[in-house]
């Protein structure tokens, strides 16, 4: 499977705590099929959410954002990819 992670200029400048693992659990979801997935901070940990605020995963104990994340599945069809940004980049 060939899924390239592409991100806006936002996401790159807040950076990931823990790249390995966000790229980890959206190749998870995305053998899932979940196409718009949100990176959020609740409390102590990160929340995964779909775009309908249905709850996909959490991860206990870390912020991965600083901010929230959106990634967004494209598929233009030569690449299939996600989009990490930030929702102001939207």
């Amino acid at each position: 499977m060939e899924l390239s992670v592409v991100m806006t200029q936002g996401v790159k400048e807040s950076g990931c705590r823990d790249w390995d693992l966000a790229i980890a659990l959206l190749f998870q979801l995305y053998r899932q099929r979940e196409e718009f997935i949100v990176f959020k901070n609740v409390g102590n940990n990160t929340v995964v959410t779909d775009g309908n605020d249905n709850h996909l995963v959490t991860v206990d104990n870390k912020h991965l954002f600083s901010e929230d994340v959106w990634a967004i599945y494209g598929d233009d069809g030569k690449t299939k990819y996600y989009t990490f940004l930030l929702p102001s980049e939207y």
